[in-house]
């Protein structure tokens, strides 16, 4: 794909509005992101040459979120496939959205074969990030000659730019609502200080998988300065942004958050990947199953991640329930999507084999879940 087509689709993905994605929070948050093989694009007409712009641009938006990097696009497998978008394509419709100025705008709806999409993303050897993704709450603070403020009006230029740019890839952000819980709890000196144990207090109530913190202010150069700390699990990264335009200061932050984000949670399911280690099952444990509706619900959770080949019933007793589990992908990062389920909560145990023995179940890795 040419640099100007390059061009034309990352300044389309960044006006792409997702309210899904981008949130304040709610009860009952969900991290499953819809609609990732889908795009709409704005056409003037309908020509073969519009026709055809749309359906590379298309398919572009399709590659940068699912696989959560932009720079993929470069790649000369991916660049083959933009030639002919129409391999790909399962179905198209044109319609209309309105603009921000309340005028009409054709666009044509596509949508594209996410395993034609999920097999050229292995071919070229990337990983497939799965519908399932985690939520990243931001804290904004603010200097103004002194004045430290928390910000997340969505009006911001830099709240926008950040929200624009999460959009490019699909990614889930949480912005506090600064009610008065959150006064109560944390201002913008704890944050500016990087206090983490005040910070992570006062995010717990968001249930936000991640954390990210942005400090930012003008330099005696009146250039826009952003330091950024990022907390995933246990680990923590740091680094800095520096220029004259905002715009600049948020693209290498998304291209170092999302990183760290596939790193953990997209799917290898590349031959390198799909060593024996990798292939091998395992059983899941999960306590606390009451209700045929659980056991329902819990088998259609685990065969939509996209790294489980099969799910197969293992064993029942009481009220525990245990499923093999058999990985295309590395067994730890389908762990890492599984820990994303809100509604299973992981058990503390050591020693743990399942219940049923006949399988030399002792090899077996075991993970202890608790249906909520």
């Amino acid at each position: 794909m040419t640099r100007t087509l390059l061009s034309l689709v990352l300044k389309t993905l960044q006006k792409i509005t997702c309210l899904g994605l981008l949130l304040w929070p709610l009860p009952a948050f969900s991290l499953v992101v819809d609609g990732l093989y889908n795009a709409a694009i704005q056409v003037e007409d309908q020509s073969p040459e519009q026709m055809l712009r749309a359906k590379k641009m298309g398919l572009a938006q399709v590659l940068v979120k699912v696989t959560g990097q932009t720079q993929n696009l470069t790649h000369p497998k991916v660049r083959a496939a933009l030639r002919n978008p129409d391999a790909y394509l399962q179905r198209f419709s044109f319609g209309t959205e309105l603009l921000t100025n309340g005028q009409p705008q054709a666009v044509i709806e596509l949508s594209f074969d996410s395993l034609q999409v999920n097999q050229l993303i292995r071919e070229s050897g990337h990983s497939i990030w799965g519908k399932d993704r985690a939520a990243v709450l931001v804290w904004l603070v603010e200097d103004t000659q002194g004045i430290r403020q928390i910000v997340n009006d969505n009006r911001h230029p830099m709240v926008a730019q950040i929200m624009s740019q999460a959009n490019l890839r699909g990614m889930p952000l949480l912005w506090p609502l600064l009610d008065l819980e959150d006064q109560l709890s944390i201002n913008a000196g704890d944050l500016w200080g990087v206090f983490r144990d005040t910070i992570t207090r006062a995010s717990n109530r968001y249930q936000a998988d991640a954390v990210l913190v942005g400090l930012m202010f003008q330099d005696s150069q009146k250039l826009w300065r952003v330091d950024w700390n990022f907390w995933l699990d246990d680990a923590e990264q740091k680094w800095s942004s520096q220029g004259a335009d905002i715009a600049v200061l948020v693209e290498p932050l998304q291209d170092r958050l999302a990183a760290s984000l596939v790193e953990k949670f997209a799917l290898d399911t590349g031959a390198e990947s799909l060593n024996k280690e990798a292939r091998k099952s395992a059983i899941l444990r999960i306590d606390q199953v009451t209700q045929v509706g659980d056991y329902v619900e819990i088998q259609t959770m685990l065969q939509t991640i996209a790294g489980i080949q099969k799910v197969q019933l293992h064993s029942a007793r009481g009220t525990t329930l245990e499923f093999r589990l058999f990985a295309q992908s590395n067994l730890a990062q389908v762990k890492s999507v599984i820990d994303l389920k809100r509604r299973l909560q992981a058990v503390e145990s050591t020693d743990i084999v399942a219940l049923d023995q006949s399988l030399d179940s002792k090899s077996n890795l075991v993970w202890h879940y608790q249906w909520n």
